[in-house]
């Protein structure tokens, strides 16, 4: 929401008149950290897409003149361990939102569906797919059996199959690792989890203290592109604005350096005052530390006055995976977006220290 109102166009009519957020979860428009100044958004809490079709058209129609929507920048995933029912939940979620749109917006232009790195089988590298980074979305899809547990591909099919003879159209947008701040919790939030880990070392070990990376020597050289949430946003909507040029193509989406957490890693320690150095299979990881620290948690949170529930709703496991369990590479080939005219990029580090900011914007982490 942010990006499509700060959009800067020397064309009118690629300047949004209107934004509408929609969310499962309540959200005040306090929380979200919009520009309060600005008068052209809107949040719209209880929008649940697991409902039918029906229902979730009858709370679109609440909203006043949804019919003038023409733009549906998305990002919505149902979580769940079990693979099939992960597709379900997915595709469900999907198909409900498009028939609803497609039901109250006749002007309806285009969609952005937001997938990721699963969709070139990183989750089954163990059954030696083929694999061959720098990944490119011209890369065929990983083969069966596997290639069924992958819910991006059905969601890719389905969201093809209903923009088939239609007005509308739509493209797939692959970001790696987002990195962004969230103001609800979300189960997959790194920086969040980073964020809070490092916040508590400087309040309870001081200023300078070593900190080491959490995975091992693998992990910490792996190739990688994180995608900040702004890069991201921004992709979104610029393909909204040019159909012509992305229209059912897919995208890696990224911050733009291929990186490494050896690389990253200090500066995002430093930000903290903390000293960030390598891998030391003697030491704690940072999931670990924290969870040691949970007599703690409530006392920290009250004397520094932060937004309660953010520590116990963080997933400690995701960070681990994403930075012990991933050792190999993965960076992205940005070729395809470039090519269509977006030049965007910014530092690695940025966005995360971005994230930072506004997490203790929300009272997540304390100020300095």
């Amino acid at each position: 929401m942010s990006e499509c109102l700060s959009h800067p166009s020397t064309n009118a009519s690629n300047i949004f008149s209107r934004v509408i957020g929609l969310t499962n979860r309540p959200l005040s428009n306090e929380a979200s950290l919009l520009n309060a100044g600005d008068k052209r958004w809107e949040l719209h809490s209880g929008i649940d897409l697991e409902q039918d079709v029906d229902a979730v058209a009858e709370k679109l129609k609440a909203i006043g003149d949804i019919d003038q929507v023409t733009h549906c920048p998305t990002a919505y995933t149902a979580h769940d361990k079990d693979y099939q029912t992960l597709k379900r939940a997915n595709v469900t979620i999907l198909s409900n939102a498009v028939k609803a749109v497609e039901t109250t917006c006749p002007n309806f232009q285009f969609w952005t569906l937001q997938t990721g790195g699963k969709a070139y089988g990183v989750e089954f590298l163990d059954k030696g797919i083929e694999y061959n980074p720098p990944l490119k979305e011209s890369a065929p899809r990983i083969p069966e059996p596997w290639a069924s547990n992958v819910f991006y591909y059905a969601q890719y099919d389905t969201i093809k199959q209903l923009s088939e003879g239609k007005r509308w159209t739509f493209c797939e947008i692959r970001p790696d690792a987002i990195i962004g701040f969230v103001p609800q919790n979300n189960a997959m939030n790194l920086a969040q989890a980073i964020g809070l880990w490092l916040a508590m070392v400087t309040s309870f070990e001081g200023i300078g203290t070593e900190v080491n990376f959490p995975g091992n020597e693998k992990a910490y050289k792996a190739l990688h592109t994180d995608t900040s949430q702004d890069i991201l946003a921004r992709f979104h909507v610029y393909a909204s604005l040019n159909p012509e040029a992305v229209s059912m193509k897919s995208f890696n989406i990224a911050d733009g350096d291929v990186v490494t957490w050896e690389q990253v890693w200090p500066c995002i320690c430093h930000w903290f005052g903390l000293k960030g150095v390598g891998p030391d299979p003697s030491k704690k990881t940072g999931a670990e530390w924290v969870q040691e620290q949970k007599g703690q948690w409530g006392s920290w949170v009250k004397e520094n006055r932060l937004k309660e529930g953010a520590l116990e709703a963080t997933s400690w496991e995701f960070m681990s995976a994403i930075m012990g369990a991933i050792t190999f590479d993965r960076q992205y080939d940005l070729s395809a977006c470039r090519e269509v005219g977006f030049q965007e990029k910014t530092e690695t580090v940025k966005g995360y220290t971005r994230a930072f900011e506004r997490m203790r914007v929300a009272r997540i982490i304390p100020p300095k």
